[in-house]
């Protein structure tokens, strides 16, 4: 009888004793070394390496959408406010063309009065006299609004791109230049737009709706998202829900693609060459930035869409370039970039909040799912955190080993 010293699953530096018959020196070379590998492959059973590794989960594209138009939806209850303050602004001072008597119904440029003399002062009044519904008007159909848009918008971006420059594994920070990124932003702005035109302009004209001194604009008396939608499709038809879809198709591709593109780049540059890791604070600064970048492009097309949507149907026959001329020669080219400030105030944080729901939202479905097993190891579809988990129980596995064999060569030795 002899007995073999040999390290158990629980620990390495725990041993026990075990007794096995001596039937020869190369008989027990040979079943120390059976127990040995017996052990090695106990190990790699214990941490499901043997033949099995865990890979990173991918969102089915069923997810990727349902994400996409939740996270700008929940962002929207935060950031709607800003946005009935730039409608309204953009609305006041607006040159209009109208009839007045006594002189042979001969028409006059007259300027409609401003009302607020700035972003805060909009803010201010409109809370005073309407209070928080007053702020919060168009609610329901900026909901709809963001989540039929952004589920093309932000649910396609990711696909689109990886089909024009594929990634080499799940979970990595894409390489593809801007360009291509560009196109992706503005193939998706341009669905997002076509879809989300109907609930953009019922949204602008329940958020310039108000009372005495304060209304500025076309006022129109709905009730609701429903009650303005059966009005326009009985009064005006239902091709007026497309109206200004041109310029807005337009606004949104430019906007898309500088934000989405402004964003990705932030995003993988500072993954790739910085060592940044994937989280709230990475999207809160990828996302801020673009948001910025996104105003400066599309506010001259918001003001020229915003008069659009808020045109009467009497006055529906100016163009979209119409539009533009008319503001160009009345109001100066600044006019453009009336409600800038607002504009930021209300995209800057609904940006950042929709990218940060987002990346929590999917960060949640990935890490809270079951991991996926593959038949063999391989390193290009690992996630660099399971590679590490990986290699450290490799590791493990080996220590193992390694002090089994000696245990068995010191035994050898006193026999």
């Amino acid at each position: 009888m002899y007995t073999l010293l040999h390290p158990t699953n629980k620990g390495m530096n725990t041993f026990t004793t075990k007794s096995t018959p001596l039937l020869g020196r190369s008989n027990s070379s040979d079943n120390l070394h059976d127990l040995a590998d017996s052990s090695s492959k106990s190990t790699l059973s214990s941490t499901g390496l043997e033949n099995k590794v865990a890979v990173k989960k991918e969102l089915t594209q069923l997810e990727n959408f349902a994400v996409s138009a939740l996270a700008p939806s929940m962002a929207v209850l935060f950031t709607n406010p800003f946005d009935t303050v730039k409608v309204r602004l953009q609305l006041q001072g607006e040159f209009v063309k109208t009839r007045e008597p006594g002189r042979n119904g001969k028409e006059v440029v007259r300027v409609s009065e401003k009302v607020y003399k700035s972003s805060l002062d909009c803010l201010q009044k409109t809370f005073r006299h309407e209070g928080i519904r007053g702020l919060q008007k168009g609610l329901f159909p900026a909901i709809l609004k963001e989540s039929s848009k952004n589920i093309f918008r932000l649910g396609l971006y990711d696909p689109i791109l990886n089909a024009m420059h594929p990634l080499n594994y799940p979970g990595e920070a894409s390489t593809a230049p801007a360009w291509k990124r560009m196109i992706a932003g503005a193939t998706c702005g341009a669905m997002g737009a076509i879809s989300a035109n109907p609930f953009e302009l019922i949204k602008t004209r329940l958020q310039s709706h108000s009372t005495g001194g304060l209304a500025v604009g076309n006022q129109y008396a709905y009730t609701g998202t429903f009650s303005a939608l059966r009005t326009i499709i009985v009064n005006d038809g239902a091709m007026t829900l497309y109206r200004g879809s041109v310029i807005s198709i337009a606004r949104s591709m430019l906007g898309s693609a500088a934000n989405l593109t402004t964003y990705s780049l932030l995003k993988d540059h500072a993954r790739n060459n910085w060592g940044a890791e994937d989280g709230i604070m990475l999207d809160m600064v990828s996302s801020l930035v673009s948001a910025f970048v996104s105003v400066v492009v599309m506010n001259p097309m918001d003001v020229v869409r915003i008069r659009l949507y808020n045109r009467s149907s009497q006055s529906s026959s100016q163009t979209t370039m119409q539009s533009v001329r008319h503001i160009l020669t009345t109001e100066g080219p600044m006019a453009f970039y009336k409600g800038f400030s607002t504009h930021f105030m209300r995209i800057g944080p609904h940006f950042t909040l929709t990218f940060v729901f987002l990346g929590m939202l999917k960060r949640q479905l990935i890490e809270g799912s079951a991991p996926v097993e593959a038949s063999k190891p391989s390193s290009h579809i690992l996630h660099p955190k399971d590679e590490s988990t990986s290699s450290s129980s490799s590791s493990s596995s080996s220590s193992t080993s390694s002090i089994t064999t000696g245990v068995i060569a010191r035994r050898e030795e006193q026999i």
